[in-house]
């Protein structure tokens, strides 16, 4: 394991630089983009995850809004069903695969070698009676 340098001990080496939303993303979009940003590790995001990051916030704020859509018109609008159910599948469906590559679902930042050591033994202990 590499040495810890004195510098980094007392915090004198600056905090990584976190991505950036590009401008061409919308004021909500822009909000949950910072927010999942903000959430995960410094090191979790690269600049070649930009792209998929922003569909991830796109899907994200259209989503919120077919929910907003469907909550306030319901899900059948004239006998019909309303075809914000469809953008908010599609959204959804979509939402699961960004984040699986973006390693954003807790499916995707298990470590399926150390899965065994993080389970949390509940039962009684072979050493106990």
């Amino acid at each position: 394991m590499p040495r810890t340098s004195a510098a980094a001990r007392t915090g004198l080496i600056a905090e990584l630089p976190r991505l950036r939303a590009p401008a061409s993303i919308s004021e909500s979009e822009r909000a949950i983009f910072t927010a999942v940003v903000k959430a995960c590790d410094a090191k979790h995001f690269r600049q070649s995850d930009l792209p998929l990051l922003c569909r991830f916030c796109e899907l994200t704020a259209l989503a919120d809004q077919a929910a907003s859509e469907l909550r306030q018109h319901g899900a059948v609008v004239n006998g019909r069903a309303s075809p914000w159910i469809v953008v908010q599948e599609k959204c959804v469906r979509g939402l699961v695969a960004l984040s699986m590559r973006l390693r954003l679902s807790p499916q995707a930042r298990i470590d399926a070698k150390t899965l065994g050591r993080q389970q949390i033994d509940t039962g009684p202990k072979p050493w106990d009676d």
